[in-house]
């Protein structure tokens, strides 16, 4: 109402300019020139105002030609006949021109309208694209509508998404509920995905705006309140409309993504479940066979030699170690996957830690000749002694166990700038083309039908202690990978970086001041 007033003003206002500019002129002036004068009144009114407001410059145009501009002045009486065509005229032209300027006025703000509803549209769409989760979906939505509706917007999420949802559904627990007006406007656009509240035909006496979330289902509401000390202005509802409706489909999305999601871990924990179950199934029966076989033999027969109870004892004793390290394994893949495999890291030489694990698994390297080559310069690594010690047991054992009898392993170890690389070689099959990556994942066993990884011996133990090796080499900071040795066979080859806890200094030698060897060591 108070912009309809000032246009009306601004008309009259100008046409009373004119006929002042007008009256100044007179002397100088035709009665031709002032009708153009006035036509170019209405113009500029028509351009910068509605077509109430230009019709009745219009109008007052053509009174104050009349009164102030044909003989006799200051008189609406017309004693000439040859002015009534040229008031006509006049009109027509005036009001025309008012017209076409109007519409061509009205057609330019419509396409601002246009351009600003797609710029807020393109700039909506392209943050919900850069929001992957709810929480960042909701606040880009807030921000968005909020501006768009000039005040500040709290989303509110209906989880059951239904037309008829109720006001425990719209504000379940122990949430805030807003005044009943807000609560009757919510639902009013829930249920008929429009805009209600403040300036609508819906729950107008309410002071927020609310603006329905909704594309092929409700979802939720964006209820719009005013600045603190203001009202709300007039609110562009389809552009609010389509705001929602963008936001809908982008909550859409992301409940579908952790629908899938969900559903994929799902698959994904019952294949491990189930290629865990397998492989215990397998890996624990036979060593507890072969217990069981050994235990019974020693109970139920006397008369057996020493020797044969050695035997059979020593056949319990491997097995149980077996079974050991097979648990221990899975007690670590557990900790890989969780995260939770704590390194703690100290200054070793590296042929410790190497020579307990051959000292470990002698009896099952017993068939294979070990060659350890490490350079008498190599220095001091920052490792955990017991997983380093684990990752070697695990690949020498993993070297017994796939390569034929009385082939060799080699281990060797190199410097390089900031690491150490370490190599266990061994003469066996090797990996098949394609597999360098596939046999560090969990429980891999080569795949069905697999012949040739069958041949190469890939599908023994639970399929785990190639896996908790690169956990543990990354873990240190380091990588590991599989490549074909020279001369064939498989090379599996790690790293470990040469950075750890300081040194401490070294102990001054005899008859050195302590002083000294502190003041060399800094």
């Amino acid at each position: 109402m108070a912009v309809s007033r000032i246009e009306y003003g601004f008309a009259v206002g100008a046409v009373a300019l004119t006929t002042a500019v007008g009256v100044v002129l007179r002397e100088h002036l035709g009665t031709i020139d002032f009708a153009m004068l006035f036509l170019l009144c209405v113009v500029i009114v028509a351009a910068r105002t509605r077509q109430g407001p230009a019709v009745l410059a219009s109008l007052l145009s053509i009174a104050a030609f009349d009164f102030a501009f044909v003989p006799p002045y200051h008189t609406f009486d017309v004693h000439d006949s040859a002015y009534v065509p040229t008031f006509g005229v006049m009109l027509v032209v005036t009001l025309v021109t008012a017209r076409l300027t109007a519409r061509i006025r009205r057609q330019v703000e419509e396409a601002d309208a246009r351009a600003r509803s797609a710029a807020t549209l393109a700039a909506l769409s392209r943050d919900l694209a850069g929001a992957g989760t709810r929480a960042e979906l909701v606040a880009v939505a807030a921000d968005h509508i909020g501006r768009a509706a000039g005040g500040v917007a709290a989303i509110q999420l209906v989880g059951a998404g239904s037309d008829d949802a109720g006001e425990d559904e719209m504000w379940p627990g122990e949430r805030e509920v807003p005044e009943r007006l807000t609560r009757l406007a919510a639902m009013w656009a829930h249920r008929n995905g429009r805009v209600a509240g403040a300036g609508t035909g819906h729950c107008g006496d309410a002071e927020v705006v609310v603006v329905p979330l909704r594309s092929a289902r409700p979802v939720g509401v964006a209820i719009v309140s005013p600045p603190d000390g203001t009202t709300l202005p007039e609110a562009d509802g389809p552009l609010l409309v389509a705001l929602g409706e963008r936001v809908a489909t982008a909550l859409e999305r992301v409940a579908l993504m952790e629908q899938h999601e969900a559903a994929r871990l799902e698959v994904e924990g019952e294949r491990l479940r189930t290629a865990l179950l397998s492989s215990l199934s397998h890996d624990l029966r036979t060593p507890l066979a072969s217990i069981e076989g050994a235990a019974s033999s020693l109970l139920q027969t006397a008369a057996l030699s020493g020797e044969a109870r050695r035997d059979l004892t020593e056949t319990i004793l491997e097995e149980s170690r077996r079974m050991t390290r097979l648990v221990a394994n899975l007690l670590d893949m557990i900790r890989v996957e969780a995260g939770t495999l704590a390194v703690r890291k100290q200054w070793q030489p590296l042929e410790e830690c190497l020579g307990v694990a051959l000292l470990r698994i002698d009896e099952r390297l017993r068939e294979h000749p070990v060659a350890v080559d490490l350079p008498p310069d190599l220095p001091l690594v920052p490792i955990d002694e017991l997983l380093i010690e684990q990752v070697f047991i695990n690949l020498l054992e993993n070297a017994a166990k796939h390569c034929p009898p009385g082939t060799p392993v080699t281990i060797t170890a190199a410097q390089r700038p900031e690491e150490v690389v370490v190599t266990v070689a061994d003469r066996g099959p090797g990996v098949p083309a394609g597999a360098e990556e596939a046999i560090f994942r969990k429980f891999y066993r080569g795949g069905s039908g697999d012949s040739q990884t069958e041949k190469a011996g890939w599908l023994g133990g639970a399929g785990l202690g190639l896996t908790i090796c690169r956990g543990i080499v990354t873990a240190h900071g380091g990588r590991m990978w599989v490549e074909p040795a020279e001369g064939g066979g498989t090379a599996f080859r790690f790293t470990l970086p040469l950075e750890g806890p300081r040194l401490p200094a070294a102990p001054p030698e005899q008859g050195e001041p302590a002083g000294a060897g502190a003041a060399g060591a800094a």
